[in-house]
Protein backbone atom coordinates (compact mmCIF):
# COMPACT_ATOMS: atom_id res chain seq x y z
CA UNK A 1 0.00 0.00 0.00
CA UNK A 2 1.21 3.49 -0.77
CA UNK A 3 1.68 5.74 2.24
CA UNK A 4 -0.54 8.44 0.76
CA UNK A 5 -3.37 5.89 0.58
CA UNK A 6 -2.68 4.72 4.14
CA UNK A 7 -2.87 8.27 5.49
CA UNK A 8 -6.10 9.00 3.58
CA UNK A 9 -7.85 5.99 5.11
CA UNK A 10 -6.50 6.30 8.67
CA UNK A 11 -8.39 8.35 11.21
CA UNK A 12 -5.63 8.11 13.80
CA UNK A 13 -1.91 8.80 13.87
CA UNK A 14 0.33 6.20 12.25
CA UNK A 15 3.29 4.63 14.01
CA UNK A 16 6.53 3.68 12.28
CA UNK A 17 10.08 2.70 13.16
CA UNK A 18 13.32 3.45 11.36
CA UNK A 19 15.91 0.67 11.30
CA UNK A 20 19.60 0.60 10.38
CA UNK A 21 21.30 -2.45 8.86
CA UNK A 22 23.53 -4.22 11.36
CA UNK A 23 27.26 -3.56 10.95
CA UNK A 24 28.52 -6.73 12.64
CA UNK A 25 27.36 -10.08 14.02
CA UNK A 26 26.73 -8.79 17.55
CA UNK A 27 24.63 -5.91 16.20
CA UNK A 28 22.71 -8.35 13.96
CA UNK A 29 21.66 -10.38 17.02
CA UNK A 30 20.47 -7.22 18.81
CA UNK A 31 18.67 -6.02 15.66
CA UNK A 32 16.85 -9.34 15.26
CA UNK A 33 15.62 -9.07 18.86
CA UNK A 34 14.55 -5.46 18.35
CA UNK A 35 12.66 -6.35 15.16
CA UNK A 36 10.72 -9.06 17.00
CA UNK A 37 9.82 -6.63 19.80
CA UNK A 38 8.85 -3.83 17.41
CA UNK A 39 6.86 -6.16 15.13
CA UNK A 40 4.72 -7.14 18.10
CA UNK A 41 3.64 -3.49 18.35
CA UNK A 42 2.13 -3.77 14.84
CA UNK A 43 3.63 -0.61 13.32
CA UNK A 44 1.94 0.84 10.25
CA UNK A 45 5.29 0.69 8.48
CA UNK A 46 9.03 0.48 9.05
CA UNK A 47 11.74 2.27 7.11
CA UNK A 48 15.27 1.09 6.45
CA UNK A 49 18.09 3.58 6.03
CA UNK A 50 20.59 3.60 3.20
CA UNK A 51 24.18 4.46 4.12
CA UNK A 52 26.02 7.46 2.73
CA UNK A 53 27.43 6.81 -0.73
CA UNK A 54 25.72 3.41 -0.84
CA UNK A 55 27.85 2.03 2.01
CA UNK A 56 24.97 -0.15 3.32
CA UNK A 57 23.52 -1.08 -0.09
CA UNK A 58 23.54 -4.87 0.43
CA UNK A 59 22.66 -4.63 4.13
CA UNK A 60 19.74 -2.28 3.45
CA UNK A 61 18.35 -4.61 0.79
CA UNK A 62 18.75 -7.69 2.99
CA UNK A 63 16.99 -5.98 5.90
CA UNK A 64 14.12 -4.80 3.69
CA UNK A 65 13.75 -8.32 2.34
CA UNK A 66 13.66 -9.79 5.86
CA UNK A 67 11.06 -7.27 7.06
CA UNK A 68 8.79 -7.87 4.08
CA UNK A 69 9.18 -11.61 3.51
CA UNK A 70 9.89 -12.95 7.00
CA UNK A 71 8.02 -10.47 9.19
CA UNK A 72 5.17 -9.43 6.85
CA UNK A 73 5.75 -5.74 7.53
CA UNK A 74 5.14 -2.83 5.20
CA UNK A 75 8.58 -1.38 4.49
CA UNK A 76 9.69 1.99 3.18
CA UNK A 77 13.03 2.17 1.44
CA UNK A 78 14.96 5.19 2.64
CA UNK A 79 17.28 6.08 -0.24
CA UNK A 80 20.23 8.47 -0.04
CA UNK A 81 21.57 9.19 -3.52
CA UNK A 82 24.64 11.24 -2.69
CA UNK A 83 27.66 10.35 -4.82
CA UNK A 84 25.93 7.62 -6.84
CA UNK A 85 25.60 7.59 -10.61
CA UNK A 86 22.16 7.42 -12.25
CA UNK A 87 22.93 3.81 -13.24
CA UNK A 88 23.76 2.87 -9.61
CA UNK A 89 20.59 4.59 -8.39
CA UNK A 90 18.47 2.71 -10.93
CA UNK A 91 20.10 -0.62 -10.03
CA UNK A 92 19.21 -0.17 -6.34
CA UNK A 93 15.67 1.03 -7.00
CA UNK A 94 15.02 -1.66 -9.62
CA UNK A 95 15.87 -4.23 -6.95
CA UNK A 96 13.55 -2.47 -4.46
CA UNK A 97 10.77 -2.49 -7.02
CA UNK A 98 11.26 -6.24 -7.63
CA UNK A 99 11.04 -6.77 -3.87
CA UNK A 100 7.58 -5.17 -3.92
CA UNK A 101 8.46 -1.92 -2.18
CA UNK A 102 5.96 0.81 -3.03
CA UNK A 103 7.30 3.70 -0.93
CA UNK A 104 10.66 5.46 -1.08
CA UNK A 105 11.97 8.30 1.07
CA UNK A 106 14.40 10.01 -1.33
CA UNK A 107 17.07 12.16 0.31
CA UNK A 108 20.38 13.63 -0.80
CA UNK A 109 22.33 12.08 2.05
CA UNK A 110 25.76 13.02 3.31
CA UNK A 111 29.23 12.04 2.15
CA UNK A 112 30.49 8.81 3.75
CA UNK A 113 32.64 9.33 6.85
CA UNK A 114 35.41 6.80 6.72
CA UNK A 115 39.13 6.29 6.46
CA UNK A 116 39.02 6.12 2.67
CA UNK A 117 38.49 9.36 0.72
CA UNK A 118 35.17 9.38 -1.15
CA UNK A 119 34.80 10.85 -4.62
CA UNK A 120 31.22 11.28 -5.83
CA UNK A 121 30.40 10.03 -9.31
CA UNK A 122 30.60 12.98 -11.74
CA UNK A 123 26.95 12.46 -12.74
CA UNK A 124 25.64 12.21 -9.16
CA UNK A 125 22.79 14.51 -8.18
CA UNK A 126 23.79 17.40 -5.92
CA UNK A 127 20.32 17.84 -4.35
CA UNK A 128 17.39 15.67 -3.31
CA UNK A 129 15.16 17.70 -5.66
CA UNK A 130 17.35 16.50 -8.58
CA UNK A 131 17.16 12.90 -7.38
CA UNK A 132 13.36 13.12 -7.11
CA UNK A 133 13.13 14.66 -10.59
CA UNK A 134 15.15 11.70 -11.91
CA UNK A 135 13.01 9.10 -10.12
CA UNK A 136 9.53 10.46 -10.80
CA UNK A 137 9.21 9.65 -14.53
CA UNK A 138 10.99 6.31 -14.14
CA UNK A 139 9.20 4.73 -11.19
CA UNK A 140 5.72 4.43 -9.74
CA UNK A 141 6.95 4.58 -6.14
CA UNK A 142 5.13 6.84 -3.71
CA UNK A 143 8.04 9.26 -3.25
CA UNK A 144 8.76 11.08 -0.02
CA UNK A 145 11.15 13.89 0.81
CA UNK A 146 12.85 15.14 3.96
CA UNK A 147 11.65 18.34 5.65
CA UNK A 148 13.46 20.38 8.28
CA UNK A 149 11.36 22.33 10.83
CA UNK A 150 14.49 24.17 11.97
CA UNK A 151 15.90 24.37 8.40
CA UNK A 152 18.57 22.11 6.96
CA UNK A 153 22.03 22.63 8.42
CA UNK A 154 23.33 23.72 4.98
CA UNK A 155 20.44 26.10 4.20
CA UNK A 156 21.22 29.79 3.99
CA UNK A 157 17.83 30.57 5.61
CA UNK A 158 14.55 28.95 6.65
CA UNK A 159 12.85 30.70 3.72
CA UNK A 160 15.35 29.29 1.21
CA UNK A 161 15.02 25.85 2.78
CA UNK A 162 11.25 26.01 2.27
CA UNK A 163 11.80 26.96 -1.38
CA UNK A 164 13.87 23.80 -1.82
CA UNK A 165 11.17 21.73 -0.10
CA UNK A 166 8.60 23.16 -2.52
CA UNK A 167 10.91 22.21 -5.40
CA UNK A 168 11.06 18.63 -4.10
CA UNK A 169 7.25 18.52 -4.09
CA UNK A 170 7.03 20.14 -7.53
CA UNK A 171 9.48 17.52 -8.83
CA UNK A 172 7.33 14.64 -7.58
CA UNK A 173 7.53 14.15 -3.81
CA UNK A 174 4.13 13.10 -2.45
CA UNK A 175 4.83 13.19 1.28
CA UNK A 176 7.29 14.81 3.66
CA UNK A 177 8.92 13.27 6.71
CA UNK A 178 10.68 15.69 9.04
CA UNK A 179 13.80 15.13 11.05
CA UNK A 180 13.59 14.90 14.83
CA UNK A 181 12.19 17.99 16.48
CA UNK A 182 12.12 18.45 20.26
CA UNK A 183 9.85 21.50 20.30
CA UNK A 184 6.35 20.75 19.01
CA UNK A 185 5.73 24.39 18.20
CA UNK A 186 8.63 24.39 15.72
CA UNK A 187 6.94 21.53 13.90
CA UNK A 188 3.51 23.18 13.89
CA UNK A 189 5.04 26.44 12.62
CA UNK A 190 6.86 24.51 9.90
CA UNK A 191 3.62 22.85 8.75
CA UNK A 192 1.88 26.24 8.64
CA UNK A 193 4.73 27.82 6.65
CA UNK A 194 4.82 24.85 4.25
CA UNK A 195 1.09 25.07 3.62
CA UNK A 196 1.44 28.80 3.13
CA UNK A 197 4.05 28.07 0.45
CA UNK A 198 1.60 25.81 -1.38
CA UNK A 199 2.87 22.48 -0.07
Amino acid sequence: MKLTELWKTRKKATVSFELYPARNEKAAIRLEKAIDQLSALEPDFVSVTFGAGGTTREGSYALLEKLIRDKGLMAVGYFAGFGLSPAEISAVLDSYQELGIENILAVRGDPPHGDEPFTPHPESFPYASDLIAYLRPRYDFCLGAAGYPEAHIDAESAEKDLEFLKLKVDNGAEYIITNYCYDNQLFFDFVERARGAGI
